[in-house]
């Protein structure tokens, strides 16, 4: 995958991300965080194998995950959940299954920078 791609992707990614708020400082806060966190990743790796751990369930009574960042094997990033329950990934925002494509890391999803 380019570099050109691959930002194609997190831009898209943050996008889906950011569609769920209608104010703008929302939709802007969540959209440039999710891009910075994906650059950040990029630079600083903490991508945890699914074969060796999987995220911790959330503290409320829901059997899933905490929202993660994960990576597949046909090189799509996308935020997502793990559900214990039927032992699948949610992708978060299409709420559909991962089917067609394995997914083989995951890591924590970086908050939004803050303002200054």
């Amino acid at each position: 995958m380019s570099n050109e791609q691959r930002e194609q992707q997190i831009k898209e990614a943050a996008r889906q991300r950011a569609d769920q708020y209608d104010h703008p400082s929302q939709w802007s806060d969540t959209y440039y965080g999710f891009i910075d966190g994906a650059h950040w990743a990029d630079k600083h790796p903490q991508w945890i194998s699914v074969d060796k751990e999987l995220p911790p369930k959330r503290k409320d009574p829901l059997v899933i995950s905490n929202e993660v960042f994960i990576r597949t094997t046909g090189g799509h990033y996308l935020s997502a959940v793990y559900d214990y329950q039927d032992k699948q990934w949610i992708d978060v925002y299409n709420i559909k299954t991962l089917e067609s494509n394995k997914v083989i890391h995951w890591m924590k999803i970086v908050p939004p920078r803050k303002e200054e």
